[in-house]
C-alpha cells in the first residue's frame, strides 16, 4: 500500500476529516484499505475516528443501494472475531455498533449476533459493550432476550469492564440491571469512555449513578 495515501488517510483521521475520506473512499477503493487498516491502530483517537469513519461510509453505500456489500463487510468483521478467522478481531464488535447506530434497520439480526459473538469471549467483552452502549434504545430487546449472558458480566472484577457494563446499561435503560449498578456507585477507581468524538474519564462509582439515573428516567 502506498505510503503517502497511508499517511494521508491518517492525516484526515487525525484532523477527523470524516466527510472527506469518506468521499475518497467512494472515488478510489485504495482509500478504503487504508482506512480498513486504521482500525486497528494502536493511537486510540486515530482507531476511534476509523471506526466512526467506516460506520459513516456504510451509511452511503446503504443509502445508495449497497445493501449486500454492506452486509457482506458485517459478515467479514464478524468472521473476524470467530475461532476459524484465526485473528481477535480488535475494533470489529465496536466497527458493527457504529454501522448499526448509522444504519437502525441492522439492529435485527446483528444487534444480537454481536452481544453473541463478544460476551463469551473475555478480550471481546469490553468491545462488545461498547457496542452495546452505542445502539443503545436498539439494542433493548437483544438485552432482554439475551439477560443472563449480558448481567453476567458484573461478575468481572474489572473496573473498566464494568464502567463500560453501567454506561451501557444506562443508554439502553436496562433495569434489571439496577441491583448490580446499585453495588457499584462507592467504587472510586477511574473508568476512560470514547463517547462521540471524546474520551471521558469519571470513576466507576459515578458511571453507576449516572446509569441508574437514566434508567429510572
Amino acid at each position: 500500500m502506498d505510503k503517502s495515501l497511508k499517511r494521508h488517510v491518517k492525516n484526515l483521521l487525525e484532523q477527523r476529516d470524516e466527510e472527506r475520506l469518506v468521499d475518497l473512499c467512494e472515488k478510489d477503493r485504495h482509500f478504503w484499505h487504508a482506512l480498513r487498516f486504521r482500525l486497528y491502530d494502536t493511537d486510540d483517537r486515530i482507531r476511534w475516528a476509523a471506526i466512526e469513519t467506516v460506520g459513516k461510509l456504510m451509511k452511503l453505500w446503504w443509502q445508495k443501494g449497497r445493501k449486500e456489500k454492506v452486509r457482506n463487510y458485517i459478515r467479514t468483521l464478524f468472521w473476524s472475531i470467530t475461532d476459524e478467522s484465526g485473528g481477535i478481531g480488535w475494533s470489529a464488535s465496536q466497527t458493527i455498533a457504529e454501522i448499526i447506530f448509522n444504519i437502525p434497520e441492522l439492529a435485527d439480526p446483528y444487534g444480537s449476533m454481536m452481544i453473541a459473538h463478544t460476551f463469551d469471549e473475555p478480550p471481546l467483552v469490553k468491545g462488545g459493550l461498547w457496542g452495546l452502549g452505542r445502539i443503545g434504545k436498539l439494542g433493548a430487546g437483544v438485552v432482554i432476550f439475551l439477560q443472563d449472558k449480558v448481567l453476567a458480566v458484573f461478575q468481572i472484577d474489572d473496573a473498566e469492564t464494568l464502567g463500560l457494563a453501567a454506561w451501557a446499561m444506562g443508554e439502553v435503560e436496562f433495569r434489571p440491571a439496577l441491583p448490580f449498578l446499585e453495588k457499584l456507585i462507592e467504587r472510586k477507581e477511574p473508568v476512560h469512555i470514547y463517547i462521540e468524538g471524546n474520551f471521558y474519564e469519571k470513576t466507576l462509582g459515578q458511571w453507576a449513578r449516572e446509569a441508574i439515573d437514566k434508567i429510572n428516567g
